[in-house]
Formats: structure tokens, sequence, C-alpha cells
């Protein structure tokens, strides 16, 4: 079982179940014409698959502050980075940083615990776990509303989707979690073509010296 600090573990999250929304959103799109809201999540399930990696750097702001990060998945493996935390998995074991404490975790995660931070498993659960509603947008973006089915538990209350009606990618999205609280995230750059190596998705400790490893498994 993961034993992240719970604060630690809400963020990482909230910010991988954003990107996953934001990479579903740039892969779902059409150029013949602009997509509703459902078309959005039902293509992602099948397209997302067929993107072979992908590579996001996004801000993230939350309480009055803003911190960068980058996203790199291939297939159901993904590495995380944020300010003063990493996640490496490599589809069976998954290492969390804490660069506060110079501490990481070993473990391997349960169904369940993946269900929270998977990209690949967040992003095919939304079409059964959310209901999508397309909203009055700008000259610029679409606008997209997504709200968790009452049966589901996500990391989210709801979500708005901001769009660019000429590039068909997401260019913000902002969601409220359980607490109230909102969280707002615009990204830089989402590549589709990049191919990421084995390595990317292990921790590699020779880089890391100092740092105190903990197995949990």
């Amino acid at each position: 079982m993961m034993k992240l600090k719970h604060y630690k573990s809400r963020i990482l999250s909230i910010a991988i179940a954003a990107i996953a929304l934001f990479s579903a959103s740039a892969v779902a799109a059409s150029p013949s014409g602009a997509p509703n809201a459902h078309q959005i999540l039902e293509r992602t399930t099948s397209k997302i698959g067929k993107a072979r990696c992908i590579t996001a750097s996004f801000s993230m702001t939350a309480n009055g502050h803003t911190a960068k990060g980058t996203l790199k998945m291939s297939g159901d493996k993904f590495f995380l980075t944020l300010p003063n935390a990493s996640i490496w998995y490599d589809g069976r074991t998954l290492w969390s940083l804490d660069s506060s404490t110079k501490e990481v975790n070993i473990s391997e995660p349960m169904p369940e615990e993946l269900a929270q931070i998977n990209p690949m498993i967040i992003i095919s659960s939304l079409l059964n776990a959310a209901t999508p509603r397309q909203m009055k947008g700008t000259d610029k973006d679409y606008a997209l509303h997504i709200t968790p089915k009452v049966s589901q538990r996500l990391a989210f209350t709801s979500a708005m989707i901001d769009v660019d009606k000429k590039t068909f990618l997401p260019s913000r999205i902002v969601l409220t979690l359980d607490s109230g609280q909102t969280v707002t995230l615009n990204t830089d750059n989402i590549n589709l073509t990049t191919n990421h190596p084995a390595s990317t998705f292990v921790f590699n400790k020779s880089n890391y010296p100092g740092y105190t490893l903990i197995d949990l498994r």
C-alpha cells in the first residue's frame, strides 16, 4: 500500500487527473468540426491508446500559489514532476520522491490506488464516470463542463475545460474539489509524438545521492 503524505498525494492526484483531461481533449478533437462534449470523451478512450507517448508541460495554481510541472506517459507507464515531488511508475512499481524530506517511497500500488493516480485509468474511466456538457464558450474557445456521476469517486467534483477553436488543444482547466477549493491548470505544450525510453519511468537512485529509500512493498 502507498503511504504518501495525504496532502502531497492529493495534489499529485489532482495534477494527474487534470493533465489526463488535457491529453484527452488534445487527442479527441477533430479538425473537421467542433465535437460535442460527449464525443470528446468517447473518442478519448480509443484515440488515447493509439498515442504512442504523451508529453505535457503545465502550470498549476492553487491557494494563490503557482507551480510548474511535466507529465510523460507511455501506455500505462508515467513520470510526473512537480516542485519538491516526482512520481515514476513502470507498470508495476511506483516510486514517489519528496525532495523536502529527501525520501523516496517504493510501492506496488493496489488497483484502487492506481485508479487515483494513473492517467490511463483516469482517462478510461471518464466516459462511464463523468457527465460532460458543452457550455457557451468564446470566439476563441469552446467550453466544456464535466461532472462525475453520483456513483463515482474522482479527484474532483467538477471540471471546466477551455479548448482552442483553431488548434483544438485545451488551453485551461479549472477543477473544483470536494472541499470547494479550485485548482487551475494551464498547458504550455502537449506533444503526442516524442518517444520515451523505458528508463524514463524508473527511478534511478544514482541521480539522487543522499536520499532515503523506503520500501513499502
